[in-house]
């Protein structure tokens, strides 16, 4: 009796925590949205405090990368207030970085609720998986991407466990050895992963593209979105060429079993389509039409457009059902929320503290070494090897970020796509980074096995690729 008593005490204390949870960060991305229609920023001020809040609520149950962020934010917003090279002023512009991250994730975790609860997107993956292998490592490519764009990280799990499970249904009726399975399982992943892993480059709702956009305020997305996807036309082909290749040297015997896409699956992939570019339509259209910055016209439409979404496919119940799924799912976000969230407040604090003339002479360094090409390597190279020492690219990119908007010595948009290759390869290789553990724990496999070992090679590839088209982009002066 008395352990009945103290579970039901404990779901009780649990219900409480997820309640407040949700209430707190809802009512920050609506101190957010107040902010942007002209509330002040007093409003981004408390939006900021309410999401603080939200991660100190859960901060015991967050991830280590969250506590430990969270320690190195306070630490250094107590040595630079102590020091005077922080006050209320840099709070301020601290905390709308704050606010912006988290409000752009709440966005899209509405988005992403709904999308989950949607066949079409089952569908979708079903078809994209059951392609012929010629077709497959493209097919499942552009899934990674368009699954990545709507639905994030939770994009990336759905699509490998459906594509898997359709594998191991198949491999249930069609038997094969551990071998073989173990090759199709690894080039089913790396080709979702890596499709995944460019979202950064171009998507109007990726997070890290509209941090750098934050940033480096004189670009604006359309001046960004051809290069990137550019660049990820660059990383799918050398992708498709590397699985032809390997197909041709390794081929799989016996060949694996090809189970045609069904109407319906074929179906459900037109309505994913539609979804992204009617959004995107509709943010394209809102930056073209509003007195609002591109971010706040996402921050602004998607939640709408997740509620329409929720009424057209549920009826009545689908705004009810979404506040529920988005009750139960609270506590969980402390991890996206607090890894962005603190790495923007981490960014805008270290800016603050560290004086241009500090920072001149390493970056006059750089460029008497190599002249504006060894600075821009410089960035992309940084990036990606302090991911492969553990750091999460997130804080590497604000701060490289904030440091160049700061300095002429190249151009914006050259920053910008130096630093968003080095995050694309982090996603790839590195085995410390959020995507290879995520990946990892689906299959049950080590973090290195993912990273490193399946996409060594690629990522070697696209290192070289990428750091010559950066070249011949600086030289030529494209950008």
């Amino acid at each position: 009796m008395a352990q009945t008593t103290d579970d039901t005490a404990h779901a009780d204390c649990h219900g409480t925590r997820k309640t407040l949870s949700a209430a707190l960060l809802a009512a920050g991305f609506a101190a957010y949205i107040a902010a942007i229609l002209g509330s002040g920023d007093m409003f981004a001020d408390l939006s900021a405090a309410l999401i603080l809040s939200f991660i100190a609520v859960n901060l015991r149950r967050a991830t280590r990368i969250v506590q430990l962020f969270a320690t190195a934010s306070v630490l250094i917003a107590v040595a630079g207030w102590v020091g005077g090279t922080i006050g209320l002023a840099e709070l301020s512009v601290a905390a709308g970085r704050v606010s912006f991250l988290t409000s752009i994730l709440v966005a899209l975790i509405f988005l992403r609720l709904v999308a989950q609860r949607d066949p079409a997107f089952a569908a979708a993956g079903a078809c994209l998986a059951n392609q012929p292998p010629s077709r497959r490592y493209v097919s499942l490519g552009v899934g990674g991407n368009l699954f990545g764009v709507l639905l994030n990280l939770g994009g990336l799990g759905l699509l490998i466990e459906m594509t898997l499970a359709g594998q191991r249904r198949l491999e249930t009726t069609h038997a094969v050895s551990s071998a073989v399975h173990d090759i199709r399982e690894r080039r089913i992943v790396t080709a979702i992963v890596r499709g995944f892993s460019t979202i950064a480059f171009w998507s109007p709702f990726g997070i890290a593209l509209n941090t750098l956009l934050l940033i480096l305020n004189d670009l604006h997305w359309a001046d960004v979105a051809p290069w990137g996807i550019g660049f990820s036309f660059g990383f799918l082909a050398l992708g498709a060429v590397m699985d032809v290749i390997e197909r041709r040297i390794f081929p799989v015997f016996p060949r694996p079993v090809v189970v045609p896409p069904t109407p319906g699956d074929a179906l459900g992939l037109w309505a994913v389509l539609a979804h992204l570019i009617g959004l995107a339509t509709l943010v394209v259209a809102g930056d073209w039409l509003l007195p609002l910055r591109f971010q706040d016209v996402l921050v602004t439409i998607v939640p709408i457009y997740a509620v329409v979404w929720a009424l057209f496919r549920f009826g009545p119940s689908g705004p009810t059902r979404l506040k529920g799924d988005f009750i139960a799912n609270s506590t969980r976000y402390v991890n996206e929320v607090g890894v962005f969230a603190l790495a923007g407040l981490i960014g805008a604090l270290l800016v603050a503290m560290v004086p241009q003339q500090a920072l001149d002479p390493l970056l006059l360094a750089v460029i008497d070494t190599g002249g504006p090409v060894a600075l821009v390597l410089a960035l992309a190279w940084a990036t990606l090897a302090l991911a492969m020492l553990g750091l999460h690219p997130i804080i590497t990119v604000v701060i490289l970020a904030e440091f160049m908007a700061r300095t002429s010595l190249i151009s914006d948009l050259a920053t910008l796509l130096a630093l968003l290759t080095g995050w694309t390869l982090t996603v790839c290789v590195a085995p410390l980074a959020t995507t290879a553990t995520y990946v990892g724990a689906i299959l049950n496999r080590g973090p290195v096995t993912v990273s490193m070992i399946w996409n060594g090679a690629f990522g070697v590839v696209t290192f070289i690729a990428s750091s010559g088209f950066l070249i011949a982009g600086i030289t030529a002066g494209w950008f």
